[in-house]
């Protein structure tokens, strides 16, 4: 009886002890308080690490994030948790937010939780499902519209036509407006951690030069405080980086991704209303995304810690608040293994631990991801050097009404049921997250990179595909950066030049457009189905000797009714065949068909002669087996024909 009492005693006196351990690292859900303090982040005063990784698809045309036809909400989060994952940054359009679309690839037995959810809801069923396993939320503005490209600047110049068929001008008001109608949407939920307030400007974009209409670092100060006043947002800002900053000071000139180009905060820091606020999260790849000069250097790889200190390391060294906010590799040649490999390092090196990996979808062209092509298995190479960065990120868990630090689900009887759960219910929103369990999530399997592309156009609804033309962006999206994402899976790819967000995407894995799931799905009047077009061309060339081959093969992205006639979108993916690189290379337009109303990404129409398209100055030359992405809008039920011609 004695030897009862002394066990029930010393029982009692560990769950006091580990209630009082437990007290310092617990903070009231209603109190969190998200800062930076030099180059840490920070909860309540307490340093956490952050170890992230892209979601894109909501933000396409599919308005359906990757995998999904394949696989659950809860699948996918439950890897993200096993492999220590602790933040997940999700892209959107602001056409997305405002008007209600409606997802086109969502395989509902998989997900019975999603059955009837606009885009918008399924993001708040993420969201939701993410707070219930720890996993802090980055909202990203990737692009205005689903059918637009990554824009430069925070605003658009003129009109765009929206899947409603109205044109709408983006202005900087209505950025703002966005923004923070979905952070009051979110203002019980406990881990909107971050806002990514603009992916990857470029072009015209400027920092430090006086010039309010493309300096980017006052147009992010403006809207960011503007957030703050109108909002009670307890997290943080991340401003990314620009392309080129053009005979400003303090600015590097060579080889700058989309988005990554950090050296002018060394002269122009930003500051907001309210201080320990933003976050630096530059954006750097490798030479899958697009061969900057410095990758041919004789002295490559180890040129590199020069480049990147330019580019961003001086944060970290003068003890500014930094995370990278997108990186990625396609690991499949020397070169590229050797640049991840110098990367890795060069993180663990500068103590750079706070980081957001590009991306959960493995449909991406050019950058590879933690999970197989399947969206179930780990993809282990990338996981182990992934794991080289940051050993023990922050583990975040809800108990009763407190967000504590630490794996505590054996420490205490007062979790809560809901941490394993991810049903969203639209109308209890008052529970910081909490969801109630709608399907049996696996653990275990991961998802790989997936580039997009941010000057590529239009997202192709068949799997998600996000494209990017232009210069070195890659997120997926079709504003993606990068370069283009497909369409089964929800590929993005970065093959713009050094950008890397994704945009228009193509599909399954390598160079087979989307099949997805090719059944016709009708929502909101607007159609979207997986036939593709395949058409193989013999390039000829000027004097008509016959070269290397070209397949173009084209996906039918969406498709709706607008004042009696039948509008449609395409998404096209060329590739070189043949066994030598092509240097020059046009399309010719055949069979009469007819004229684009909009068109992005690799290939457009001349402006002088609009029968042929040429290409974006990166496109070419086009290697053996090399893929790139185009697509275009027109008023038309059939593409467009094209023969392929080497000039």
């Amino acid at each position: 009886m004695n030897n009862i009492n002394s066990k029930i005693l010393i029982l009692f006196l560990i769950g006091l002890f580990s209630t009082i351990a437990l007290a310092d690292t617990c903070f009231n859900i209603d109190s969190l308080q998200w800062r930076t303090s030099g180059s840490k982040m920070m909860l309540n005063g307490v340093e956490i690490r952050v170890q992230g990784i892209a979601w894109f698809g909501l933000e396409t045309d599919s308005f359906s994030p990757g995998g999904l036809q394949q696989t659950s909400v809860e699948a996918l989060l439950d890897i993200l948790v096993n492999q220590n994952f602790n933040a997940l940054r999700l892209p959107f359009s602001i056409d997305m937010i405002l008007n209600d679309r409606w997802p086109s690839k969502i395989n509902y037995g998989l997900n019975p939780g999603l059955q009837g959810k606009t885009a918008l809801q399924v993001l708040d069923y993420i969201v939701a499902a993410s707070a219930a396993r720890g996993i802090l939320a980055i909202p990203e503005q990737h692009r205005f519209d689903a059918s637009a490209y990554i824009p430069d600047l925070w605003y658009s110049d003129s009109c765009i036509v929206n899947p409603s068929g109205q044109c709408v001008t983006y202005t900087e008001q209505m950025t703002i407006d966005t923004w923070v109608s979905l952070v009051n949407r979110y203002k019980t939920y406990w881990n909107i951690w971050a806002l990514d307030i603009k992916n990857e400007p470029h072009g015209r974009a400027t920092w430090g030069t006086g010039n309010l209409a493309t300096d980017w670092n006052q147009a992010f100060q403006r809207i960011s405080n503007a957030i703050l006043s109108r909002t009670t947002f307890p997290g943080v800002f991340f401003i990314e980086g620009i392309e080129n900053n053009a005979n400003a000071i303090c600015s590097y000139e060579v080889g700058n991704w989309w988005g990554g180009n950090m050296s002018p905060a060394q002269c122009f820091p930003v500051s907001l209303a309210q201080p320990n606020r933003h976050v630096y999260a530059p954006h750097t790849f490798c030479g899958s995304v697009y061969q900057q000069p410095y990758f041919g250097a004789s002295n490559f790889p180890s040129n590199m810690a020069n480049i990147w200190n330019q580019h961003f390391g001086f944060l970290k060294t003068n003890d500014e608040p930094i995370i990278m906010g997108e990186w990625g590799c396609k690991n499949n040649d020397t070169k590229n293994n050797q640049w991840t490999d110098t990367f890795t390092k060069y993180l663990g090196s500068t103590s750079i631990k706070n980081h957001l990996f590009f991306s959960l979808n493995p449909d991406s062209l050019d950058t590879d991801s933690i999970l197989n092509g399947d969206y179930k298995t780990i993809n282990q190479q990338v996981v182990n050097y992934i794991k080289q960065i940051n050993t023990q990120p922050t583990k975040f868990t809800k108990v009763g009404n407190q967000i504590c630090l630490g794996n505590i689900q054996n420490q205490s009887s007062s979790s809560t049921s809901d941490s394993d759960s991810s049903s969203f219910d639209d109308n209890d929103d008052q529970d910081g997250g909490t969801v109630t369990p709608t399907t049996g999530s696996t653990s275990g399997a991961s998802t790989t990179g997936s580039q997009s592309s941010t000057t590529g156009s239009q997202s192709s609804t068949t799997g998600s595909q996000s494209s990017t033309t232009g210069s070195p962006s890659t997120t997926g999206s079709q504003s993606s950066t990068g370069s283009q994402t497909s369409t089964t899976g929800s590929q993005s790819s970065t093959t713009g030049s050094p950008s890397t967000t994704g945009s228009q995407s193509s599909t399954t894995g390598s160079q087979s457009s989307t099949t997805g799931s090719q059944s016709s799905t009708t929502t909101s009047g607007t159609t979207t189905s997986g036939s593709t077009t395949t058409t193989t061309t013999t390039g000829s060339s000027t004097t008509g000797t016959p070269t290397n081959k070209i397949t173009i093969q084209q996906q039918l992205s969406s498709s709706w009714i607008q004042n009696g006639q039948t509008w449609a979108v395409y998404n096209a993916f060329l590739t070189n065949v043949g066994s030598t690189p092509i240097a020059n290379l046009k399309l010719k337009v055949i069979d009469s068909s007819p004229a684009p109303i909009e068109a992005w990404s690799a290939f457009m129409p001349s402006q002088s002669d609009a029968t042929y398209w040429i290409p974006q100055t990166w496109a070419l030359p086009l290697q053996p087996n090399q893929p790139v992405n185009f697509g275009y809008k027109i008023v038309s039920t059939a593409p467009i024909q094209f023969q392929a011609i080497i000039v």
